[in-house]
């Protein structure tokens, strides 16, 4: 159909083929019983008003093929110049009975046709979000760091429904539309031509009312998403920052955003329904107008007994002529013809919004991630000689270079700290080894093997990290601390807690390990959050941990503590520490200082001291904030 090509929705439907194709057998099979269904309503009602007007009220008699279809006597209800009163009874009895299956038949038909859609457009749509949650998972965090959690949000959960519903409006309503359209067009014409040329006549001010309101409604459809999508991203934000809000005492402020948010995306959807509705109306006084002058023709008709153009060749139906119930038919067909011209008004609406919902939908699932797998991708080495950077150039911005040539190692069995000021490229360095980005230049190996050369699944299960900040979730103490090894069992939990400095306080809670956490593990403190993230890197098992300010919430005997069970745990593992905590850079084997995107100084506390170079005076730089608990890189 002409709109599918023009508004990329045929290209749409080709490209969701691998969602609809498992569902083929249901499509084929839902339509031959739409078409059945659409047979019966135009059976009901011609031979509907045929019986009850013609025959039941006026008394005319029946023809040879409606008495032997009924099973009524030829004597009383086919050689008569008129029914009786007894045969007209009868007659209304078995009208009724007749009619009353056939409805009932239809009623059950498009009850069980709407599930049934339903059921086959839900499946479509499981498959589709499924798809757009993997592929929004594993975009690259370049993508997430310049896109709106909001917006991701909305993207899955409201645009992909343009992808269900481009199988909706572009396949089923038109197709039920256009049949419904089709059946009406043919009923009334072979009534008379006439009436099919009216209706014609009457589409062509729809038409071009369609064709004025078409650039207006796209252009509302892409304010209004607009809006809707600037609402979810507050409201995610806000919730997510409701601690920062209250202690600001800023929630006023962030109610006045919201009912700001809010009153414009209203005022979008009422513009965009706005003109929906007008061009409907459009449509409908075009459709009125038509059925009016169809109104006034057929009655001159039935007044003049004008012969019909083809019933007279329907033996089932008594329309040879135009009388009551050839009126009555025609009639209720016409105000269908209008009413299936303002469905298709509507759905022509519907379509403007589903263009640009599918410009949303489709760019995420147009944008490939970043960091993908090498086609000849390796398993894991075994982590032996350790981790190498080689010259990594690194920006997240290409014209604002994070790490410039940046070179150093790390062997198994030694705790190499990572240090520098804030902005340095600390962070940068971990996320490249996890392939969270990969680096512009330059190569980072593991046992001499570059990690773009490792399967990704088998790189990040062979690495743990500790942040500052990690994300717990609002389920028990012991799903979240093996989260990352669901198979574990409890006394590896318990045994990784032990390492972690967290079984006494788990113990203590109401439950225990079985104790439920609130949203985002706000029933405990900083430090107990740390020690549970802690926890769950060792669980892990990998043979690399990063610890990236791992201590920051911790006292300096917990931290202390910590540190030596870890380093217990953890010979003959890569460990990785960044932290600005003097007390604990000291206990690290291995020193990189890292200044201007590069590996400055490397050593230990002692040889980079000696030196009394940058490293020193980093040292005596921070040698006031020594005591600060939990300073910030």
């Amino acid at each position: 159909m002409p709109a599918a090509r023009r508004f990329g929705l045929g290209k749409a439907l080709w490209r969701t083929r691998a969602w609809l194709l498992p569902e083929l057998k249901h499509f084929v099979l839902f339509f031959a019983l739409s078409g059945i269904a659409m047979l019966l309503d135009l059976a009901v009602f011609l031979v509907g008003f045929d019986l009850l007007t013609n025959k039941v009220f006026l008394g005319e008699a029946l023809n040879e093929t409606q008495a032997g279809l009924l099973g009524l006597e030829h004597s009383r209800f086919v050689a008569v110049a008129a029914l009786g009163e007894d045969a007209r009874f009868e007659l209304r009895t078995v009208f009724l009975v007749l009619i009353g299956v056939l409805i009932a038949t239809g009623f059950l038909l498009g009850t069980g046709l709407g599930y049934y859609r339903t059921w086959i457009l839900q499946r479509v749509n499981q498959h589709l979000r499924l798809t757009m949650m993997e592929r929004a998972v594993h975009l690259s965090l370049r993508y997430h760091d310049r896109t709106r959690v909001g917006d991701g949000i909305y993207r899955v959960y409201q645009d992909s429904a343009m992808v269900t519903n481009v199988v909706q409006n572009a396949l089923f309503e038109p197709a039920l539309a256009l049949g419904n359209l089709l059946v009406a067009f043919t009923a009334i014409s072979l009534f008379a031509p006439y009436l099919g040329l009216l209706f014609i006549v009457a589409a062509v001010p729809a038409v071009l009312a369609a064709r004025f309101f078409t650039p207006r409604l796209r252009e509302q459809s892409r304010l209004a998403r607009s809006a809707n999508s600037t609402l979810t991203s507050h409201i995610q934000e806000s919730v997510s920052a409701a601690r920062v809000l209250k202690a600001n005492g800023a929630e006023d402020e962030a109610d006045r955003r919201f009912a700001s948010h809010s009153r414009t995306a209203l005022d979008r959807a009422y513009e965009l329904r706005l003109s929906v509705a007008t061009l409907n109306l459009c449509v409908f006084l075009a459709g009125a107008a038509a059925v009016l002058v169809a109104d006034f023709l057929m009655a001159h008709w039935v007044w003049d007994e004008a012969p019909t153009f083809g019933y007279g060749l329907a033996a089932v139906v008594s329309f040879a002529a135009w009388n009551l119930g050839a009126f009555q038919a025609a009639r209720d067909r016409n105000i269908a013809l209008g009413g299936v011209a303002v469905a298709l008004s509507n759905l022509w609406s519907v379509l403007q919004d589903m263009g640009v919902g599918l410009k949303r939908a489709f760019l995420l699932l147009d944008i490939e991630p970043e960091v993908q797998d090498a086609p000849d991708a390796l398993p894991l080495p075994p982590v032996a000689e350790g981790v190498s950077f080689e010259a990594v150039t690194f920006g997240y911005a290409p014209e604002l270079p994070v790490l410039q040539g940046f070179s150093a190692r790390a062997v198994p069995g030694e705790l190499t700290a990572v240090v520098g000021a804030s902005g340095a490229g600390k962070s940068t360095l971990m996320s490249l080894l996890l392939r969270l980005y990969d680096v512009d230049d330059g190569s980072i190996r593991i046992d001499g093997v570059d990690v773009r050369e490792i399967e990704l699944r088998a790189l990040r299960a062979g690495i743990s990290i500790v942040l500052q900040e990690n994300a717990l979730f609002p389920t028990t103490v012991l799903d979240n601390v093996r989260y990352a090894a669901p198979e574990a069992s409890r006394e590896d939990v318990v045994r990784a807690a032990e390492i972690a400095c967290a079984d006494r306080f788990i113990r203590e809670m109401p439950a225990g390990y079985d104790t439920l956490l609130g949203e985002r593990g706000a029933k405990l403190s900083a430090g107990q959050r740390q020690r549970l993230s802690i926890a769950r890197a060792v669980l892990k098992d990998a043979p690399i941990l990063i610890l990236d300010e791992p201590t920051a919430a911790l006292d300096v005997e917990t931290e202390r503590e910590v540190l030596e069970r870890l380093m217990a745990w953890g010979a003959g593992k890569v460990l990785f520490l960044i932290t600005h905590r003097l007390a604990t850079i000291r206990r690290a084997d291995r020193i990189i200082f890292v200044e201007d995107g590069a590996a400055r100084e490397v050593g230990s506390h002692e040889e980079l001291m000696a030196r009394a170079g940058r490293y020193a005076d980093f040292v005596a730089s921070e040698t006031g904030a020594v005591g600060v608990s939990a300073s910030r890189r």
